[in-house]
Parts: C-alpha cells; structure tokens; sequence
C-alpha cells in the first residue's frame, strides 16, 4: 500500500460532528481516512485504534475528551469508515499500514490506544515498527483468541437473510455491552456495527481467530495501560490478566460493570485513566529536580505534554535520559 505525503492530506468538511475533522492520507490509490478534533498540532499524539466491524467513529466520546491535552488522532483501518479496503487482512497487516499513516502524518513516538482488535493491532505495531510507540493503552485485548463453539454459524449460514441479519445483531449486541448500558452508548456502537462492509466483518473476524501475539507480547519495552470491563463477554477479564502477565511493564485496571464496549459504556473513567497514564510518561521530563517540580506545579496537563512533544522532536531519544520512567 503506497500513502502519499503531507501535501495530500484533505479535509473532509461534511464531517457529521462540527467540533471534528475527517481527513485523509494517501488518495493516490488507496485512501486511509481519520478523525481529529480541531486543536493545536503542536504536542504529543494519541492514535486510537478501533476494533473488528466498527470505524473511527465510535470513539467519538474520547475524541472530544483527550482533545483538550493532546492530539487525538482516530484511523479507520483500511475498509472501515471511509477508508478503502485493502487486499488480504491480519493484525499484522493492518499494523504496517498503520505504522505508514504515521510516517505520512510525522507524528514521531505515540501512545497508542486499541481497543478490541485493535489493541491486537497495537501490539503488533509496537513489536513489529518499536520506534512509533511510545506507549500502550489495550482496552478489551488479548494476545490469542480461546477456542471457541462455533456451532452457531453453521446453523445462521441457512437462515434467510433478513432473519440472519437480526440474529447476528442481536447476539452481537449481548456479547458487546453490558446488561443495562446506557442507550445511548448500546445506540452508537450498533450504528457503527451495521455501518461496517459485511466483507470486512468477515475479514475482522478471520484475522482475530488466525491471530497469535503471544510472542510479541513477551517482547514489548513500553509502558502499557490494560483496561478491562469486569461484564466483558466477548473478551472476559481473564483475558487480560493474562495479557497482563505476558507483557513486561503492564498494568491492569478493570471498570466495574463496563462490558467489552467500555470505551462508550464508561467513557470518563477510561478518560481519566488515558490521561493518568500520559502523566505517568511524562513524569520524568517534567520533574528532573524538587525546584522544578515546585515550579511547574501550577502547570496544565496540556502545557506539560506539549513541552514533551518538544523534546521529542528535538532529539529526546526513547529510552535516554528524558526518556518515561521504568524503561
């Protein structure tokens, strides 16, 4: 897949959302959309990373609420949204496309935040291009898929296909949300499920089962946020505390009632976890000595993450001495 540079990014107007821009990388053939809110370009990047039969879309809530201290900048993976679809799919696929996007974008080191397939998605990107990510945040994630009863399948394949159609979205949403979410959130995320290309459900699909990053994993050097909902049917916690236990500088934090769909289902409290985890990256740049912490004490998170995005960019090595703790 061949993306073009800055000078072919375009903005989308007819955006839907008034407070966001839809933009594209790449319309010398294969066109790989996203979404950011209208802030600063100056400061630190936030990629967020949807998961199987969704778009960029569905991340709305974090758009608007990380938007404020960072660069949010939300893919759709090529055949989501408006993005074109691609030849043959796997998470490693959509990892090297993504990693592409950046280099286009000239975003430097980021935090990644995946959810779902997308959070296999982020951990192929940080194992297979380790100089894009600088950070890992895996909401609903794991590195293998368990066997699973497949039988259902068979039995909808005869269905007609109006039957079979609200059959599989209705055992979709059981396994996506929670018992009781609120509508709103249940009203968003199966908007965007019945939006997607049945084609690329099916390639999502495929590429979650065939999936195996448990190598990887075991491998990874950044600081890495999992978040899980304790209701998560579809991905349940044990999932992630085993991700947990393969990754090397992981922390698990489970949200009490949230299903797989906790990004819409508790947005502020996977917010407000995002944003402490940046702070923690960003403790060391920001505090090198008492006097300065005293100094910058009265200092917004967004003042802060742009002087780190400073550093980057001038030549603050990953790993050196301005580098996040613990690596």
């Amino acid at each position: 897949m061949t993306l073009g540079g800055a000078e072919n990014l375009e903005s989308d107007r007819r955006t839907a959302r008034s407070d966001m821009a839809r933009q594209f990388v790449g319309p010398d053939g294969c066109r790989v959309s996203y979404l950011t809110v209208r802030a600063p370009r100056a400061g630190p990047t936030i990629l967020l990373i949807h998961g199987s039969g969704v778009s960029a879309g569905y991340w709305v809530n974090q758009l608007r609420g990380l938007g404020r201290a960072l660069r949010v900048v939300a893919i759709d993976l090529p055949g989501h949204g408006a993005s074109d679809p691609i030849e043959g799919t796997s998470v490693e696929t959509y990892a090297d496309v993504t990693a592409r996007f950046l280099e286009v974008l000239g975003t430097g080191p980021v935090i990644v935040a995946g959810h779902s397939l997308g959070g296999a998605v982020a951990i192929a990107l940080a194992a297979r291009h380790p100089g894009a990510v600088a950070g890992l945040v895996l909401l609903s994630s794991c590195a293998k898929l368990p066997p699973v009863d497949n039988s259902w399948e068979r039995w909808l394949a005869y269905l007609p296909g109006a039957l079979r159609k609200i059959l599989f979205f209705s055992m979709a949403k059981k396994l996506l949300f929670a018992p009781g979410a609120a509508g709103r959130a249940v009203s968003l995320g199966m908007q965007e499920l019945r939006s997607c290309r049945p084609e690329t459900i099916l390639k999502d699909v495929l590429a979650a089962r065939t999936m195996d990053l448990t190598d990887q994993a075991t491998r990874l050097e950044v600081p890495t946020l999992l978040l899980c909902g304790s209701r998560d049917r579809l991905t349940p916690p044990a999932l992630s505390e085993q991700l947990s236990v393969l990754i090397p500088r992981a922390r698990l934090s489970t949200i009490e009632g949230a299903g797989h769909m906790l990004l819409l289902e508790a947005p502020e409290r996977v917010n407000q976890e995002i944003l402490a985890f940046a702070r923690s990256i960003l403790a060391p740049i920001d505090a090198p000595s008492v006097a300065a912490v005293e100094g910058r004490r009265g200092r917004s998170l967004a003042r802060r993450l742009l002087d780190w995005a400073r550093g980057v960019r001038s030549g603050v090595a990953v790993g050196n001495a301005g580098a996040p703790p613990g690596r």
